[in-house]
């Protein structure tokens, strides 16, 4: 199916939302939006997963790239409406406590200064 990304700015929030697969053929697109925005100035960042139905691994690799340039330029990049099997691969390698904002604070733990 490919990917398809669509941003919107609202309340000093830049979200992306994706629609498709995040893999190898995709994920280049991805990065690209995600580093020109925290590139551009913007604090927070929300990638929006609801319409993502794949992502390997090349696609995790971009969001914690992302997740750790972001933090270096003292932004914050969130996750948000990961569902089956693309939630359960955050899950499973635990980018869940990092990626996607816990509900309670609306924040994610922050990631150990090695990037483990």
């Amino acid at each position: 199916m490919g990917l398809a990304l669509h941003t919107t700015r609202q309340d000093g929030r830049a979200t992306i939302a994706a629609r498709g697969s995040i893999d190898l053929h995709s994920s280049d697109e991805l990065r690209a939006r995600l580093t020109e925005l925290v590139d551009a100035g913007e604090r927070e960042v929300v990638v929006d997963l609801t319409a993502v139905d794949f992502c390997d691994s090349s696609g995790l690799n971009v969001l914690v790239r992302a997740y750790k340039h972001a933090r270096a330029q003292n932004a914050t990049l969130t996750v948000t409406g990961a569902y089956g099997r693309v939630e359960n691969v955050l899950r499973t390698t635990g980018l869940d406590r990092f990626l996607i904002a816990d509900a309670a604070d609306g924040a994610p733990e922050e990631a150990p200064a090695d990037g483990r």
